[in-house]
């Protein structure tokens, strides 16, 4: 089973692929251009509902563009850091495609311990 690649784009690469300079960008998205420069910028100042505004427009998830992207909580990035050093220290454990474990651990350069 191959399991696609999801990736993170930019507004400017929407932006880009509409061929639309940022003014048009801006009209279709349902906001003005400074609102526009601002989600590029700091998107994390720009309300929650204008956010929801554009991925609804763009009919994406917000997992899909860098700017609406959820910031994660200090707690989830301190548990992935966590489980990332664990990792570190006891090995990578690799999984199927179905995310069960095949048994096999890996240390941090690939190699199979």
């Amino acid at each position: 089973m191959i399991t696609p690649t999801i990736i993170t784009r930019s507004l400017e690469d929407y932006r880009a692929e509409q061929l639309m300079n940022v003014r048009e960008f801006a009209n279709y998205l349902g906001i003005n251009e400074a609102t526009y420069r601002r989600l590029l910028t700091d998107p994390q100042k720009v309300q929650a509902p204008l956010r929801r505004r554009v991925r609804d427009r763009l009919k994406v998830s917000p997992y899909l563009v860098k700017e609406l992207y959820p910031y994660p909580s200090a707690h989830l990035q301190a548990q992935n850091v966590a489980s990332y050093n664990r990792a570190q220290q006891e090995g990578w454990i690799e999984v199927d495609d179905d995310l069960e474990p095949t048994g096999r651990i890996f240390d941090h350069t690939g190699n199979e311990r």
